[in-house]
């Protein structure tokens, strides 16, 4: 049993998560959504309109997890890295806290205004939080201010660059807008935070796939979100499956047993990759 103050600490230290974050996971669907991050920086200059102007966008070292292997040439068990937004110690005033949870409240049930102004009032007290500005950009988008959403997602990310979801939702809305370089951009800036979050990758694959044309690297991102998700996903292993018939490639990007990837290097190929025992990214 826990006891009631264990339980309330326990409480506390996910709110302060929660408001740090602002949002929940953002899950993606195939057919109409991609999703993204801004500058890790903070500065504001990804997310500027592009005027739906066509850029020409090119794949770059967006990172990848790399299936080890030991000297047996046997396979190590890889460990994703973790979430850098949810392992970093934050401190929160209760009254921040009550404030947060009343907004969130109100949020939910639709009443955007109020909730609006209790977020604003958040920002005013306590500038050092994201949450709150994660927030504003959802309440923002819902009112279909797009400009003034996509500022709200960039401000929680200059704020703590750490904020996975706010690079989510950023990304997402500037898919929507047809903002695709922008979201390219967003999806790498959030995989250099974290190499191993699994929806940026998924998303970047969705943005390559169904946006620019490009089956190749689309494979590599959708086979990077099934290997760090622990090969479930039955509906993205289809998509998989897809993209392997288009691309004619069915060799893994992930999985690299040592044979092959020292063929791969005598031989001079691009392809070819140093076989590390630890679970480095490239």
């Amino acid at each position: 049993m826990v006891s009631g103050n264990l339980r309330f600490a326990l409480t506390a230290t996910l709110l302060a998560s929660v408001l740090q974050s602002g949002c929940n996971s953002f899950m993606p669907v195939k057919p109409q959504a991609v999703i993204g991050t801004s500058d890790v920086a903070g500065t504001s200059d990804i997310g500027t309109p592009e005027k739906h102007q066509a850029q020409v966008i090119t794949p770059s070292d967006t990172p990848l997890p790399r299936q080890a292997y030991n000297a047996a040439g046997q396979k190590v068990a890889y460990v994703p890295q973790p979430n850098p937004y949810t392992t970093e110690v934050v401190t929160v005033s209760p009254e921040a806290k009550v404030i947060f949870a009343v907004a969130n409240a109100r949020l939910d049930k639709g009443d955007l205004n109020e909730a609006k102004q209790k977020f604003i009032t958040l920002t005013e007290k306590y500038p050092s939080l994201s949450g709150p500005w994660l927030k504003l950009g959802v309440i923002a988008e819902a009112q279909e201010k797009y400009p003034e959403a996509i500022e709200h997602y960039q401000k929680a990310i200059s704020i703590n660059r750490n904020n996975v979801n706010a690079y989510i939702a950023l990304g997402l809305l500037q898919r929507k807008q047809g903002y695709f370089s922008d979201a390219f951009n967003t999806y790498h800036a959030a995989l250099t935070v974290w190499r191993d979050f699994p929806e940026a990758h998924l998303n970047l694959a969705i943005l390559y796939d169904l946006y620019l044309n490009n089956a190749e690297e689309a494979q590599k991102h959708y086979e990077a979100y099934y290997f760090l998700t622990g090969e479930k996903d039955e509906k993205v292993q289809k998509w998989l499956v897809e993209v392997k018939h288009r691309t004619g490639i069915e060799r893994s990007f992930i999985d690299i047993p040592p044979a092959k990837a020292a063929k791969a290097a005598d031989s001079g190929s691009d392809a070819a990759i140093a076989v590390a025992t630890n679970n480095g990214a490239n």
